[in-house]
């Protein structure tokens, strides 16, 4: 069972990194689209056909398959006035507490995501512009972004309540000198 358990934590891990190198390559598309375009206009006079609109699916993909790397890594924003000061039981609740929020708050995008991204692919849906592009492939990508970082969240929250939970990072404390 252990080995089993282990190979799912490890199998979601996986798919964080997968998820990022996803953001990386639309990161990527959105810099030679956004030179291009910019190249295109300046130098040539004729900008790339649909850039805006190449732009704005890329970085939906780029937010939300970004998402369960930056939950894996602990980077998002977090507000940690009372909850830092606490230890043993209490911090253990607080970060369980915490997680089951992450679960339901990607959970409920990833659920609504995935009955948004099937309409758009059974529609056929496509962006305006001067070359039609089309919008699904954006919104199943968005919907696999949350499903995995309700995934990694649900991974942290098994870890936290079995107690295989890292240390976290220590933290910049700047009014502590």
């Amino acid at each position: 069972m252990r080995a089993i358990l282990l190979a799912i934590d490890t199998g979601i891990k996986w798919l964080c990194i997968a998820a990022l190198a996803v953001a990386a390559i639309f990161i990527a598309l959105m810099a030679v689209v956004g030179t291009a375009d910019v190249i295109g206009t300046s130098a040539l006079g004729h900008p790339v056909p649909s850039a805006l609109e190449i732009s704005e699916v890329a970085l939906v993909i780029v937010v939300f398959t970004g998402l369960a790397a930056a939950q894996m890594k602990g980077s998002h924003i977090t507000v940690d006035i009372l909850s830092g000061r606490f230890r043993g039981p209490l911090k253990m609740v607080s970060q369980a507490a915490s997680l089951l929020s992450a679960i339901a708050f990607f959970g409920v995008i990833a659920w609504f995501g995935w009955l948004e991204a099937l309409h758009s692919w059974e529609i056929n849906e496509y962006a305006s512009g001067g070359t039609p592009i089309p919008i699904y492939p954006g919104k199943f990508l968005l919907a696999c972004g949350c499903t995995v970082a309700a995934l990694e969240s649900l991974r942290q929250l098994l870890r936290a309540l079995t107690g295989t939970l890292p240390a976290p990072a220590p933290r910049n404390d700047e009014t502590a000198a």
